[in-house]
């Protein structure tokens, strides 16, 4: 029964589905460490391409569709113009493209290792070092290639994404980044399948089962031995970095408070973008708090903020009434595109200093390939001072009255690269200005938390996100959720952070 087509499509569709439980928000984390094993054992039993190719898509179909579901909350889209049915569609079409794409990836993984395998010498005992190429692979395609910004890669289904909450575990994200998480992972998912093929004899060549390969036992052990090693000096060394890097309060200490204004997302990115409203919903939360510094989310002044004195008046009075310092969302234009920036100004009031959002959103925030596309899908990148944004240019920290605040905007904190660039040009805080009211799920704002604990990790520095309609939260150095928001609610959060000057061997070096 299990050799018919249609019941492995079924039963590695399934699998697909399973592993996606494991990922933030569902946190059933411990699926991570098998839930690759079926995906594993069809592409080392496959005999023909064609098998691998099918059922590797099956596979990543299911995890990308399940885990993205989030996606179609994005409907209803009216308040950029779209009508109920035109929004459904989109919504559904998001969804099932995104998952789609991501799929190719997965393809592209397990027809490399199948072509790896079968061209080897020793294609029935493939030990340690083929599990070593083959993990390197998954990294290489997954952590890289699906970042790459040429191939409008969004890797937000990391496997490593998981582990968020073991922070015994995932310290050495210290040293070799969090794909050291996914190498971990994947090692093991790999040697559990090999041993799964041994142990039930399933492996064929056409219609015959093949005899065990007596060298294959001692080859298994040999990889459980040495993976099992790993995580244990990463647990025992992890231990030791989460103690290291706890933290406590001392007179160096900074208190920051997040504005979470919770303005619906027309305000903010619709057609008719209201700064009174935003002004006013800010001005209040800001009233009777004393802190060091207040940082408010991504399109919290939705306006021309460059060319727009009114408001830049408005944000230096407020700055100067506050005595604090004041990094606010919104928008810029100083060339022929707008940016979607975020903007400083220190308790003198005196000069505004911007950072302008260097990765785009594709459909978003800008439109590749807009010529061959209709024009409807284009009004999804639109708001109603300007057609889509450009990447920014001004990208260095901002300067803070305690120290230099590194700040990225919404899904940029996916990108390693992009946070531990603003750590090497002298970050001492690191936040995320983001507006996740393009959709209505929690889901996807649970799964935000887990790229901050990893950035946070990575470059041993305070993380605070500062996200519209939540969640907004203060992540410790060692990853450790201080401070969290309700979604979907007005109102602040205050903390205190410690900043420092630490630069970690992943910063440094990192790939």
């Amino acid at each position: 029964m299990f050799n018919r087509p249609s019941t492995k499509a079924f039963l590695i569709f399934l699998s697909g589905f399973i592993l996606s439980l494991s990922g933030p928000g569902y946190d059933l984390w411990f699926l991570a460490w098998i839930g690759l094993v079926p995906l594993f054992i069809i592409i080392n039993t496959s005999k023909t391409i064609k098998g691998v190719v099918i059922y590797s898509f099956l596979f990543g179909f299911a995890y990308n569709l399940s885990y993205l579901h989030w996606l179609f909350s994005m409907h209803p889209l009216n308040w950029i113009g779209f009508s109920d049915s035109q929004s459904y569609l989109i919504s559904f079409l998001a969804v099932i493209v995104v998952s789609l794409y991501n799929s190719f990836f997965f393809i592209l993984f397990a027809t490399s290792v199948f072509l790896i395998k079968k061209f080897s010498l020793t294609p029935y005992r493939s030990g340690i070092f083929y599990i070593l190429i083959n993990t390197f692979l998954w990294l290489l395609v997954f952590n890289k290639l699906l970042a790459c910004k040429c191939l409008l890669g969004v890797p937000w289904t990391l496997i490593e994404y998981s582990q968020y909450k073991n922070l015994y575990l995932i310290q050495i994200a210290e040293y070799f980044g969090s794909v050291s998480i996914s190498f971990l992972i994947v090692f093991f998912n790999i040697a559990f399948a090999d041993f799964f093929i041994w142990l039930f004899n399933i492996e064929k060549i056409g219609n015959r089962y093949i005899p065990r390969d007596p060298g294959k036992l001692t080859s298994i052990v040999v990889c459980f031995s040495f993976i099992s090693s790993l995580i244990f000096l990463s647990i025992a060394f992890s231990l030791y970095l989460f103690w290291k890097n706890q933290e406590s309060f001392s007179e160096s200490s900074k208190t920051v408070c997040v504005l979470q204004g919770n303005l619906p997302i027309k305000i903010t990115r619709g057609e008719k973008l209201d700064i009174n409203l935003a002004k006013k919903t800010y001005r209040g939360l800001i009233e009777n708090n004393e802190v060091a510094l207040f940082i408010a989310p991504e399109g919290a002044l939705p306006t021309n903020f460059t060319h727009d004195p009114i408001t830049q008046a408005w944000f230096k009075n407020l700055a100067l009434k506050k005595q604090s310092d004041l990094i606010f969302g919104s928008y810029c234009k100083n060339q022929e595109k707008f940016t979607n920036c975020a903007v400083y100004s220190n308790s003198t009031g005196k000069n505004f200093s911007y950072y302008e959002k260097e990765r785009l959103v594709p459909f978003g925030e800008f439109v590749p390939l807009s010529f061959l596309l209709p024009e409807a899908l284009k009004k999804l990148a639109s708001f109603s001072i300007g057609e889509g944004f450009g990447e920014g240019e001004e990208n260095i920290p901002f300067d803070a009255s305690f120290g230099k605040v590194g700040t990225t905007i919404c899904f940029e904190l996916i990108f390693p690269s992009i946070v531990r660039k603003h750590v090497i040009e002298g970050a001492e805080l690191l936040t995320n200005l983001s507006d996740l009211s393009w959709f209505s799920n929690v889901r996807v704002k649970q799964q935000f938390l887990a790229f901050a604990v990893f950035r946070a990790i990575e470059n041993r520095k305070p993380v605070i996100i500062a996200a519209n309609n939540g969640i907004s939260a203060f992540i410790e150095p060692n990853g450790g959720i201080k401070s969290r928001s309700l979604p979907d609610n007005e109102g602040v959060l205050i903390d205190w952070v410690n900043p420092n000057n630490k630069i970690t061997f992943y910063t440094k070096y990192g790939w």
